[in-house]
Parts: structure tokens; sequence; C-alpha cells
């Protein structure tokens, strides 16, 4: 194929695949954005944080504003080291980056996945059958979660890498493969870039075990030898490995802090009461969604979380919901598998062009899904520390998308190619159709022509704030919601958390107190013992709502706004009349304060993600608290000389100054970042090297 035609179908597949997006989500290109899911209570927050400090010329390293703080840089989702965030978050603001980046990256994924089945053999037409049926049928539904099309995107372009190298053995596509690996590690999920290595891998030892795979999208590529040596083919596989290790390298400076605190959060072992790693899975009865989908699963009138309860036979005991346990390529492309299954049984034909390797990933996958295998792989280094077993189903999915784009090519290999050209159109576009149904039924998220977001400035709630003092710390519904306000506020919703913020009891019944404030329960009973929590938390508002009487209280708790609020009325769904009511605690000191009371003055001078400075004029030697969560990296300097931070109970970090005026300073800095910046930084100098030296090369 010459380098024009090549062209040009790559510039009609990136319109197709673009189209495609408007086709779905319209509403996003219209400025609309998505509600519903995490992207309120998780993902927003953290991208808002992550725009703001790259637009001041900084990376955040600590999220100062969700409960005590956590370490952002850890939190894989929040993509501070991912190259694209730099650009759609230093350019755009987080509501349009956010929408931005997921349909850059649905594209992204057409065309990869395109590419690797025209890779594979396919032809034209058929390639966009699987591109369409892998890329709208695994994704969609998971709109509410960032991360599956982000790291998702990936698992194409891995595999392509894969059977290039395989192939030609070209150490190019080894280096291109270690890049995609360290690329999609900083991207977004941990637990996709874990199954795209296995399936890499996987693929690899098979399409070496069987080497008569054709392709009819590079001539000028040897395909490999069936008779080439056992050493050899080995070299490819372990080709494949030191890409892997490379990528591992790569992103270094991502998996260092992630690790740390995988190792001191809720999932330090697989038998926190905190983590389930079946959570997620795919109940086998289940598995018939890729049948009884319109008129059984997916009918509007189903409450598919509920039926998922139901599904006992055969499911292991563990939880999961309709997006994690979705499975779905399209009735059109399952109907081409079974038809060319059928056909092999009599001529083996796909079998002979590689379509079990597809086959055995496949179902190996989706037996992974069902968690029948937890018990067992639970112990294996990789395996317990994600859950989401259903996710595994993208394999799956990408396996039927490839095998129904073969099945296209040997069901009508006699037409003509004019006619064959018209029933793969006609075959897409009723796939598209299927997809885009069962998209509306399954899903946490809808798009909307006005987001919250939208209407972020517009908050009287933010105004007030604002112009309060800068200890301000919210205590409010919807966990992580209203940092989006710029001020600290709990409680957290954190996928990745500290353990201190499950194991200490007060944090746990924080909102619980709150609204019970609301109700006929006695407020001689539970104002006091709220406002001490408060106190003790450094809590300043909170924000409920219906209205408390105050009568008795009047100077612990006062009312400072009643009214609607255009932001936060429309992120929780409360309709555009429901009032709101902030309250402030005046006698709270804040998220800093000193002991003893009253024998200091304290002024905060500054603060941003990665650090807090204060100014102390103190009558007599006192304890300096900080009501933020004392994290290893975390390092204090009084009045420019180093000094010693302390716990505080529970959790939060202090420090010993005597009396007089002083300026003391905390810092966060990961622990060993510049060690994993520099391994990050050589590997990629490594691989840039490597790829001008030996660009024509093979190994």
């Amino acid at each position: 194929m010459s380098s024009a035609i090549r062209r040009r179908e790559f510039l009609w597949v990136a319109l197709l695949a673009t189209l495609t997006t408007f086709v779905f989500w319209s509403e996003l290109w219209a400025g609309g954005g998505l509600v519903g899911g995490d992207i309120y209570s998780y993902f927003l927050p953290q991208k808002q944080l992550l725009r703001e400090s790259l637009q001041s010329g900084t990376l955040p390293f600590w999220h100062n504003r969700t409960s005590f703080g956590y370490p952002l840089i850890a939190e894989s989702q929040a993509g501070v080291f991912y190259p694209p965030n730099w650009v759609l978050y230093g350019l755009l603001d987080a509501h349009r980056g956010y929408h931005v980046g997921q349909l850059a990256h649905y594209v992204v994924a057409v065309m990869a996945t395109w590419w690797l089945a025209r890779e594979w053999g396919l032809s034209f037409g058929s390639a966009i059958l699987a591109a369409v049926a892998f890329v709208y049928g695994w994704f969609p539904p998971r709109l509410c979660l960032e991360w599956a099309i982000v790291g998702g995107c990936y698992l194409p372009q891995a595999l392509l890498c894969v059977e290039r190298f395989v192939r030609t053995r070209r150490l190019a596509s080894m280096l291109m493969l270690a890049l995609l690996l360290g690329l999609q590690m900083t991207a977004g999920h941990f637990h996709l870039a874990f199954i795209t290595q296995l399936t890499s891998v996987a693929y690899a030892a098979l399409r070496l075990a069987m080497p008569r795979i054709s392709s009819t999208t590079h001539d000028d590529q040897q395909m490999a030898s069936p008779t080439e040596s056992r050493s050899h083919r080995a070299r490819a596989v372990v080709g494949v490995l030191l890409a892997v290790v490379a990528a591992f390298c790569l992103a270094a400076v991502q998996l260092g802090p992630s690790w740390e605190l995988k190792q001191i959060s809720q999932r330090q072992t697989t038998t926190s009461r905190e983590f389930d790693p079946g959570y997620g899975h795919i109940p086998p009865l289940y598995l018939s969604q890729v049948v009884a989908s319109w008129w059984w699963w997916y009918a509007e009138d189903v409450d598919r979380d509920r039926a998922l309860t139901e599904l006992t036979w055969g499911a292991i005991a563990s939880g999961t919901n309709q997006v994690e346990a979705h499975l779905y390529f399209g009735l059109l492309p399952l109907a081409l598998v079974t038809l060319a299954l059928l056909r092999t049984a009599t001529r083996c034909s796909m079998v002979d062009r590689g379509g079990w390797i597809w086959l055995l990933l496949g179902i190996a996958a989706v037996i992974y899904a069902t968690g029948w295998l937890l018990p067992i792989a639970r112990h294996l280094p990789g395996f317990s520390f994600f859950r989401g077993l259903g996710r595994f189903g993208i394999v799956t999915t990408l396996s039927m998308a490839l095998l129904a784009g073969r099945a296209c090519d040997l069901l009508w290999h006699d037409s003509a190619p004019r006619a064959r050209g018209v029933v793969i159109g006609f075959l897409v576009l009723l796939t598209l159709a299927d997809l885009h149904v069962v998209a509306q039924q399954v899903r946490y998220s809808i798009p909307v022509s006005t987001p919250p977001m939208a209407l972020l400035e517009q908050s009287p709630v933010k105004t007030l704030l604002s112009q309060a003092d800068s200890l301000v710390r919210l205590d409010a519904p919807g966990a992580n919601l209203t940092n989006l306000l710029g001020v600290s506020a709990v409680p957290e919703y954190l996928g990745l958390g500290p353990v201190e913020y499950y194991e200490t009891p007060t944090q746990a019944r924080l909102l619980d107190t709150a609204h019970e404030l609301a109700r006929s329960v006695p407020l001689a009973t539970r104002l006091p013992r709220y406002l001490d929590w408060a106190e003790h938390a450094g809590v300043t508002h909170v924000l409920l709502y219906e209205p408390i009487v105050t009568d008795g209280f009047d100077e612990r708790i006062r009312l400072v706004f009643r009214g609607l609020d255009p932001f936060l009325n429309r992120a929780w769904a409360r309709g555009p009349v429901a009032p709101i009511y902030l309250y402030e605690l005046p006698q709270t000191q804040g998220r800093a304060s000193v002991l003893p009371r009253h024998s200091a003055e304290l002024h905060m001078a500054t603060q941003t993600p990665n650090s807090v400075i204060l100014d102390v004029t103190a009558t007599q030697a006192v304890t300096v608290i900080l009501r933020d969560l004392d994290y290893p990296g975390w390092r204090v300097v009084v009045d420019g000389a180093p000094a010693i931070s302390e716990r505080f109970p529970p959790y939060y970090r202090s420090v010993r100054v005597p009396a007089g005026n002083h300026h003391i300073v905390w810092t966060f800095r990961p622990t060993n970042f510049w060690q994993l910046t520099l391994l990050s930084i050589s590997t990629l100098i490594v691989l840039v090297l490597l790829g001008v030296i030996g660009k024509t090369r093979r190994v």
C-alpha cells in the first residue's frame, strides 16, 4: 500500500472518529458537560486544582482542599504527570479541559483500533466496524469514569506495537511500546495499565506460538518465519518484557508516590473492610446481556443494579454495579462472529488466520471477570491491588470486535468491492445505532447543556467564603464537591486514601451529626457534640439543606447565608428553588491554632497546594497546630531553620516555637521525588537515543 493511500485512509478514519463523538455527545461539542457518577465528587475537584496550579506555573503535589489533604500526585487518576493534561489544563478551564480530553481520547481510541485491525489484515471497512464495536461498546457506559477512555485507549495502541514488533523485530516498535505503556501509567488508572501489560505479554507469546498471521497493510514488512528458532522467538518475548520494564522506569515519578500511599492507605491489605478486590465482577448470568440486551437487561424499566444483587448462581460474594459489569459489543458483531465460527468449524479459516489468539484472550478475560479465579489470583502480584474485575471485559470486547471485522472479510470475501463496502457500511451504521441506544440506558452520568461548573463563579457561597479568613474549612454534603469553592472541605471521597481517614471514628460520623441538626433530635444534645468536633477538626462553616434553630447557641453558630446557589443547587440536583443554609462557627480557630489557646496571635500568610506559611506572635512557648494530615514528605522550617514536625492527635501536624515573632513554613516534597524524576527523565532520554540510533535496525 502506498504512503499516499495510507495517509488518505488515516484522514478518513480521523474524520469518522470525530463525527462519532459528535453523534454520541453533541452536548459536549456545544459547550455542555457531564453530571452524575464520580464527575463532581471525584474528578473535577482534582482537575480544578491541577488547572489552577498549571496556570500559575507549578505542579500540585498535595491536594489541600479535600478533607485534611492527601498527596495528589499519588492519585494516578489526577494525571499530574500526564503530558496531555499539561496542555489541556494549562490552556483551558477545568470544565473544558475535562471534556475536550475525553473526546480527544475517543478519537485516538477509534483510530488506534482501526490501525490494529488493519495491521492484523482486515480490510478498510471491516477495520472500521471493529473500531466502532470496541470503542463504542465498552466505553460510553463508563463515561462517568474518566480513566476508562483515557487509559483504555492505550490497549489497542500497545497491541499494535506488539504486533509490529513480533513481525518485524524492529527496535522502534519496542521503544514505542515502552513509551505508550509508560504514558498509560501516568494517564489515569493503573488497573487498565495492568490489564494492557498482561494482554501485551500474552498476545506476544501466543502470536509467536503461531506466526502465520497475514498482513495486507505493509507489503515491505516481512512476516515471522514459521521455522525461526525458539531462541529467536524467545528474544521477541523478552523484548516485550523489556518494554514493560522500561515503561515502569519511565513512569517512576508517578509510580513511586502511588506505591507509598498504597502502603499506608485503606488498600494496605486485601482483607481490609474498606477494600474488596472482588467488587465490580460480572455475575455469570449477567453475561447474557451480550444477547438479551434491548428487550431484557437494557430496557428502561429494569433496575439493573438491583437485579445484579439477585444473580447469585455462580456469582462470588462481592458487590457489583451495572457500569463495572457492563459487557456488550453489539448484536450484529456477535452474529457475525457466530456465523464465522460456524464456517470455521468446516474450513478452519479463522483459526488459520490467527483468530484463535483473540478467542483465547477474550475467553480468558471474561472468565477472570466473573471472579471465579480470584481466590488464587488475589495472592499474585498485581492482581490484589485492584478491584473491578469486570474491567477485564475490555479485552473480551476488543477480541470480539476484531473477530467481527474478520468475519466480515470472510463472509463477503468473494463479493465485489463496491457491494462489500456497501454491506459493511450498513453494518457499521446499524452497530452504531445499537450501541448508541445502549449507551443511553446503561450509565451513571449524562450530558447536559448547562453543567454546574459553568455556574461556579456565580456561587454566592463561594463569594462569601472567599471573603472570609484564609483558615476556612467547610463541612458540607457531597464529599469533595464543595472544595470546588476554593476552600478546604470535609468529608472526603478517595479511591486511594490515607488509612487515617478510615480508622478515625469522628470522621465517619461527621455528616450524620451535621444533618441531625435539622431534625427533631433535641438540639441541646446534638449541637454541642457537633461543635466540639468542629473545633477539633478546624471546621469554621457548615452548609446544610435545612435550617436549624440556634436559640441558646448563638455565640457558637450563626446563619450567614440563606438562599439559592446556582452552582450548588445544580450540582446537588436540588432544583432551582430549594434554598441552602450556610452557618459560621465563629469560635473555632480553623485549620491553624495554638496551644495554650490565647497565648499567641496567628495569621496564615500564604497557602498553596504544596506549602503553608504561618506568622506567629507568641507571648510564651506554644505549640502551633496545623489541622492538615501529617504525611511523609511534609517538612517544617521556623525562621529559616529546619524544625521538628510532630504529629498532633489524631493525625494533624504541629511544631513547637518559643515566645516571640516567628515565620513558619510547611513544605511538601514527595519522598525521593528528585530521584524518581531523574529515573523517569533518564529513561526517556535513553528511549529517544535508542530510537535515533537504531531507527532502521532490528533486534
